[in-house]
């Protein structure tokens, strides 16, 4: 599995070209090594370009694609990640605690952020969207 990624500028470009569960040839793209949050564990990813080109291939049969692909981790592993912004992480918890949704200045704009806190394993896990 890799991560892609479609600048903000050119997404109507290439919104109206992919639909979920369809599988495409895509050409004239650049590939790059991740840099921040990465969704998924590898060190690369595809970046479309202006020059992108996407081709539905049709008739494939008996071709099996995971909608959707998680890595749950442990408590443990989520621990080992704290205070690292490199990967997203996948767990199963419940939500024992759900605050307000704040705003807060950044270097650059207004964000907003909602803390959480997880019940994960039977520990207390506590996280910050934003």
């Amino acid at each position: 599995m890799i991560h892609a990624k479609v600048m903000k500028h050119m997404v109507n470009k290439f919104k109206q070209l992919i639909q979920e569960g369809l599988v495409y040839m895509i050409a004239n793209f650049k590939v790059t090594s991740a840099m921040n949050f990465r969704p998924v564990e590898g060190d690369k990813i595809i970046n479309f370009l202006h020059t992108t080109k996407i081709q539905e291939i049709k008739g494939l049969k008996n071709i099996t694609i995971a909608e959707q692909s998680f890595m749950f981790c442990s408590v443990e592993v989520l621990s080992t990640r704290d205070g690292q912004r490199m990967y997203l992480s996948d767990v199963i918890g419940v939500a024992s605690y759900i605050g307000n949704i704040e705003e807060t200045e950044t270097t650059h704009r207004i964000s907003k952020i909602r803390d959480i806190v997880l019940r994960i394993e039977d520990q207390k896990v506590n996280i910050r969207l934003w």
